[in-house]
């Protein structure tokens, strides 16, 4: 592996030539290189040993870079004839040569770097990316108090359903029907929804020509009893109720399943609320909050107005205070954070520390943390002091943190996450909290590293831009367990490294498509795919419709709906249940089927190296079957695959087309390979659909009889139809067919006489 850099993105002073041999300058540096996405390259010999580095990368919880930089992560190409014919003739072209350790030069002479300055730059930037992270998470009093409430009646709720008689006591009764009326009291007032009925009322609810206000009318449609049917004529918006959730104590559902999905209902109206509030507010500038300046961290957030004394706790953590009390006096280190606060505290009023509320809050806190002694939070008005409890409570884990302070009900996180990030540094931040920033917009992430090198190292990359990748090149989307297995065995599937592009470009954009969602090209590769399907009105439809460059963001049932609404009734007539079947599989994550059906639209099915992939993804399904779901497009040989638990298989009808028992029969045949069995079972049911009604055989009856000699034998050409290249259900061994025959006469046996 080679890591290339732009020189012009560091200091010059960073780098100090130290040799030069064979027209090769040797430079070195004794300080840390902090890498640069914007112009980093890094150049492997083969696409296997980049997929080896990022697997094993991505599985690192404290790794937050692998999708950043999965397109900076190129293959040295191989010279070509002309490249090394120019390189004879001009010598003193070095596009490439080979290390020796001769071009070290005088770098052994130069002295080692301070590494505790690393130390300082990893909890700075800890700080900064953390602080924005928790302006980002903040949230206004009445989301955090909704989240505290929901969290509440879930507990409340969860103690009544698992009671022995499912029914609450009297006090469990009274708590929970004051969250929920509380919960309900808050949820009129930020409600899109309650607000937009208000106002549609409010403006309907008018009488000229007697003048009453709207309290009146209201109580007079009461009168009337034509309140309901007031309210039906508006159309208002859908409203939630928290009092839904007493619905699973009387739900025909078993209780389990009735708490669930009403739980279920109350977070995602809480988490829809707290969606609406985000999308209302802009982005959070680390320019505007946070800025490191003569080696200090200062906050120039004005949501603040009590800068200096977090100053002064920031810069004591990065400056590892706390630390020294714990050598110098042998305690924990959380007690020893706390002590260090309120110690700097109490130098920004000396004269009035005694006996004031400041102190006596602290001294709770650290008998809290000593003795474990009850503590009220929030017992002062003051941000700063309630989030450094929070963060001397559970600051060892970032994650437990914030779980802590939602459960507590705070709105504001950015305190608290400065001092975590200032204490922990950058590096040991888990991905699964700096997601939301890396992953998330270019532009936005752009800002934010911009922002933070400038405030860092002085830099300006501004008018820099994401290196794009090279077609090709490695890409992100190989990090998915299909992508992957093919990435790791290219050399099987083309061993020549210059023919390996055009498969790596295929298989990225297939992976980048398949991920997708409700993307409607991917859907028309995939449909597309289907045997003899472009003759027909459906697929006309949609290619006149140019559905396949839509733009569009759907959820899965506007996707169906546009989809439906493209064809229309003639073209659903015949193709109902390939359009469905096309959805089904787009909707689908790391679907061997899918991947297949999209990636044939960029390689040739008769290729071989396409050809080699498909038996490498049945292989590779088969062998991993608890990973992703199960190959069921072709069987390759027997292997172990544990047994099911057999249900009783008697028929349930005299026709194998309608016999809900046939899954199981098959299953109980030890005769068929093992995989086989799994896979017909599967498939018998789909087949079955095709004669039910509505199905694409049940409206053509003479072209295909339904008594069971008929209906086997089709079944059995469908299972080894090969449909234009595409691989069959079943593979055509030997071994295969003559495993396929015995179930036939064993299902015609079943069926005989009836």
């Amino acid at each position: 592996m080679v890591i290339e850099i732009e020189s012009d993105d560091y200091l010059k002073e960073q780098f100090v030539k130290v040799g030069e041999k064979d027209g090769i300058e040797s430079y070195a540096s004794n300080t840390s290189i902090y890498l640069n996405p914007f112009h980093c390259l890094i150049y492997f010999q083969s696409y296997q040993d980049i997929q080896s580095v990022m697997s094993k990368a991505e599985q690192s919880l404290e790794n937050k870079y692998s999708k950043l930089y999965a397109r900076n992560c190129i293959v040295k190409k191989e010279k070509n004839w002309a490249t090394s014919f120019i390189g004879d003739l001009f010598p003193s072209s070095k596009d490439e040569f080979s290390w020796k350790s001769s071009y070290l030069g005088d770098a052994p002479k130069i002295p080692s770097g301070d590494i505790s300055e690393d130390a300082i730059i990893d909890k700075v930037k800890g700080c900064l990316t953390c602080y924005l992270l928790g302006a980002n998470m903040s949230v206004s009093s009445e989301v955090s108090r909704l989240r505290q409430l929901a969290r509440k009646m879930k507990n409340t709720l969860s103690a009544i359903v698992n009671s022995p008689d499912n029914k609450p006591t009297d006090k469990q009764d009274e708590t929970l029907l004051a969250y929920i009326n509380e919960f309900n009291e808050i949820l009129e007032k930020v409600d899109d929804n309650y607000k937009f009925n208000n106002t549609l009322i409010q403006n309907r609810l008018v009488s000229p020509s007697t003048n009453l206000d709207s309290d009146t009318l209201i109580k007079v449609l009461k009168d009337l009893r034509l309140e309901d049917a007031f309210y039906r004529s508006l159309n208002l918006r859908p409203t939630y109720n928290a009092h839904e959730l007493y619905t699973c104590l009387d739900s025909p559902l078993p209780v389990s399943d009735a708490y669930n999905a009403v739980i279920k209902k109350l977070y995602e109206v809480v988490r829809r609320i707290e969606i609406a509030e985000q999308s209302k507010g802009s982005d959070n500038k680390l320019k505007d909050l946070i800025k490191f300046t003569n080696g200090k961290i200062e906050v120039i957030d004005s949501h603040s107005n009590n800068h200096n004394y977090y100053n002064t706790l920031l810069n004591s953590q990065i400056d590892g205070e706390y630390k020294r009390f714990m050598e110098e006096n042998g305690s924990s280190e959380l007690l020893s954070i706390a002590f260090i606060a309120g110690a700097k505290l109490k130098g920004y009023m000396p004269d009035k520390w005694e006996g004031s509320e400041y102190q006596q809050y602290l001294n709770g806190l650290l008998s809290n943390i000593q003795q474990g002694d009850s503590f009220d939070l929030f017992s002062i008005e003051q941000p700063v002091l309630q989030a450094l409890s929070a963060f001397c409570q559970k600051g060892e884990d970032v994650d437990r943190l914030i779980d802590y302070m939602q459960q507590c009900g705070f709105s504001e996180f950015r305190y608290a996450l400065g001092l975590y990030g200032a204490t922990r540094g950058f590096a040991s931040l888990p991905k699964t909290f700096t997601n939301s920033l890396i992953n998330s917009s270019r532009d936005y992430y752009k800002s934010y590293y911009t922002e933070l090198c400038q405030t860092l190292f002085g830099l300006d990359y501004s008018l820099q831009t994401f290196y794009q990748g090279s077609n090709g090149g490695y890409s992100e989307s190989f990090l998915g367990e299909i992508p992957s297995k093919i990435i790791s065995n290219i050399g099987k599937i083309e061993p020549k490294p210059q023919k390996q592009e055009k498969i790596i470009k295929a298989v990225s954009e297939t992976a980048i498509l398949e991920d997708a969602v409700q993307s409607p090209k991917a859907f028309m590769y995939i449909f597309d795919s289907f045997s003899r399907i472009t003759t027909t009105k459906a697929y006309k439809a949609l290619a006149a419709a140019n559905f396949a460059e839509d733009q569009g963001f759907y959820t899965p049932e506007l996707f169906r709906s546009k989809i439906y609404s493209i064809v229309g009734k003639e073209g659903l007539k015949t193709q109902k249940e390939n359009i469905d079947k096309a959805i089904e599989l787009e909707g689908k994550r790391q679907d061997p089927e899918a991947f297949l059906s999209i990636l044939d639209n960029f390689l040739k099915p008769t290729d071989a190296a396409y050809k080699k992939i498909v038996k490498l993804i049945s292989v590779h399904v088969s062998s991993n079957l608890t990973s992703i779901p199960r190959s069921e497009n072709k069987v390759v040989s027997q292997s172990h695959i544990g047994r099911s638990n057999l249900k009783p298989i008697n028929p349930t009808s005299s026709k194998f087309v309608e016999d809900v028992n046939v899954c199981y029969f098959i299953l109980s045949r030890s005769y068929l390979p093992a995989q086989m069995r799994e896979v017909l079972s599967k498939k018998v049911v789909t087949f079955q659909k095709g004669y039910a009604p509505g199905g694409r055989y049940y409206s053509n009856p003479s072209d295909n009889p339904v008594d069971n000699k008929s209906t086997i034998d089709h079944f059995k050409h469908w299972c080894f139809y090969d449909k234009g290249g595409y691989p069959p259900i079943v593979e055509g061994t030997t071994e295969n067919k003559q495993s396929f025959e015995r179930l036939t006469q064993d299902l015609l046996n079943r069926y005989a006489n009836r």
